[in-house]
């Protein structure tokens, strides 16, 4: 073989790796989250509802950034691994897919797969997209690329059930108000006076005032967010120290307590939850989680569930001033003037 043949094999053997390089539609996936395929999650969800996260994704946009940048990150990757049924699918698979929904979906030569073109809910799908189910299996669409401060709300909103509280807008928010990207967390003054909740009973006897009892877990990113910027509020704060005995109680605290007439211990048991809070909740250990107790110290009612300083407002103020006793809580809240519609009107005009 003359060197004018081998010049042209190596010319022609370099352009067919080269053309297969840029064309390859598998490029490395570097993400550390545990993807599985729609029919284990099928399986695993029937057994136990966890909230299922479905990466839509093509090989030549920013979805690469997010396999590789934002899944490749150990705190993302294990949230998501432990908290969620995470699934990913390239847009141009030409797999046949059973969903959810009973049915087959296969990419029938229209390029994008009918499955993405379901989820997605578009024309054309964008990508990269996120598609999250709650336990409920009420689906859900993000849009556009996500990094480690835009991804967390959206999967603490689900993995903590907020989205049974509140629109996700508005969840997101406050969470960004509570952890600015780039920051753990935002240090503020705390303006609630919090008793110890043995010593409430007791003022609660001699002030004739209502007791306000927050359960709070650390472990749990949505009742920071209440401590901080709910109850934090300086409109709600004032309005908590006014009317009502403040007790704020960690969950998993080591103390022993005297109430009631009986003694509550913390007895090391693998979930790690005081007995006091496991008796106010009667087992059902889901945060955020406040009660109210009257001024005899009598059980009055308990929320489970993440409230913005917009939404706890009427509800502190039907308890506090005493209008449940003459109003049903549905005629309250068509009447009530919160503080917080004239900011939103300045916010808007703005």
């Amino acid at each position: 073989m003359n060197k004018r043949a081998i010049t042209l094999l190596l010319s022609s053997l370099f352009f067919y790796f080269f053309i297969n390089a840029q064309n390859s539609n598998t490029p490395a996936d570097t993400s550390k989250v545990n993807w599985k395929s729609f029919e284990e999650v099928q399986k695993l969800f029937a057994e136990k509802q966890k909230p299922v996260y479905i990466f839509l994704y093509d090989n030549k946009d920013s979805s690469q950034l997010m396999l590789n940048q934002t899944f490749g990150l150990d705190e993302v990757a294990n949230y998501i691994n432990v908290l969620f049924y995470p699934i990913k699918l390239n847009i141009y698979s030409k797999d046949t897919i059973r969903f959810f929904d009973g049915q087959y979906y296969t990419n029938q030569g229209k390029n994008i797969h009918d499955l993405a073109f379901k989820l997605a809910g578009d024309t054309i799908p964008y990508t990269p997209t996120s598609v999250v189910f709650s336990r409920e299996a009420v689906g859900a669409v993000y849009k556009y690329y996500k990094n480690r401060d835009s991804i967390f709300p959206i999967l603490i909103y689900y993995a903590e059930d907020a989205n049974k509280a509140l629109p996700y807008p508005d969840f997101e928010k406050y969470y960004f108000k509570t952890y600015p990207p780039g920051r753990k967390q935002i240090m503020s003054r705390v303006l609630v006076k919090w008793k110890p909740i043995e010593e409430a009973f007791e003022t609660a006897k001699k002030t004739h005032k209502k007791i306000f009892v927050n359960l709070y877990n650390n472990y749990n990113i949505s009742c920071t967010m209440m401590r901080l910027k709910t109850y934090n509020n300086p409109v709600i704060a004032k309005y908590l120290n006014e009317k009502f005995i403040p007790v704020n109680i960690d969950v998993k605290m080591k103390d022993t307590v005297q109430l009631f007439g009986q003694t509550f211990i913390n007895e090391n048991q693998s979930h790690g939850y005081h007995q006091l809070a496991i008796s106010f909740l009667n087992g059902k250990m889901v945060f955020p989680a406040f009660l109210v107790f009257d001024e005899n110290g009598k059980f009055m009612d308990k929320k489970q569930e993440y409230m913005t300083p917009e939404t706890f407002e009427p509800l502190i103020h039907f308890v506090g001033d005493d209008a449940y006793k003459t109003q049903k809580w549905t005629d309250y809240l068509k009447n009530f003037k919160g503080s917080f519609e004239e900011e939103e009107k300045t916010e808007t005009k703005k």
